[in-house]
């Protein structure tokens, strides 16, 4: 019977401990303010600091360095574009801005485009870079009206290596713990 104790309450201090760190506080980077005003709250991914810049026309930029010199960098920009105004996310969007859309990628460099979803099911377009070793990847979505872009790109020390797909699903764990927060 005590076993049965034991093992009750290791499980209960388990699950305790799961949901507290499930829960844990996010970074506030600061509040865009165009269309209606989002406060964003985000994750940091572990190893990594955040610089945040608000610009003078109400969007974000941020840049997310490593502590280590050897692991890529992202940026992260966040600005209202009146063509989207009335686009609450990029699965809305028409075939034909789509394209538009992914031509925009493919004007200066030489990538390989296809579609996923962060955990919370916010279609993403994500572009790669194919010539060579695969130096950045950019992930590019919309949400009421605002583009969201986040670009890794691979540091000097790693030059002509590859992201890794772990690096690119860090990338999207990101994404996914981006909170758009209205002010009341």
């Amino acid at each position: 019977m005590k076993k049965i104790i034991a093992i009750t309450l290791c499980l209960a201090m388990l699950l305790g401990c799961a949901a507290m760190a499930e829960t844990a506080e996010k970074t506030y980077m600061g509040t865009v303010s165009v269309k209606g005003a989002f406060d964003l709250k985000c994750t940091i991914p572990e190893g990594y600091d955040l610089i945040t810049e608000p610009m003078d026309n109400g969007n974000i930029v941020s840049v997310i360095t490593p502590k280590d010199e050897t692991k890529p960098s992202m940026m992260l920009s966040i600005a209202f574009n009146e063509i989207y105004a009335d686009t609450k996310r990029l699965s809305d969007v028409d075939a034909e801005t789509l394209a538009e859309i992914e031509d925009s990628f493919r004007e200066e460099y030489e990538v390989e485009i296809s579609y996923t979803e962060t955990a919370k099911g916010t279609k993403l377009l994500m572009a790669k870079e194919v010539e060579g070793a695969v130096d950045w990847v950019d992930f590019y979505t919309i949400y009421e009206g605002y583009e969201i872009e986040i670009v890794m790109v691979q540091s000097e020390a790693k030059e002509g290596e590859s992201i890794s797909d772990e690096q690119v699903q860090m990338m999207l764990d990101f994404l996914s713990n981006l909170d758009f927060v209205q002010v009341q």
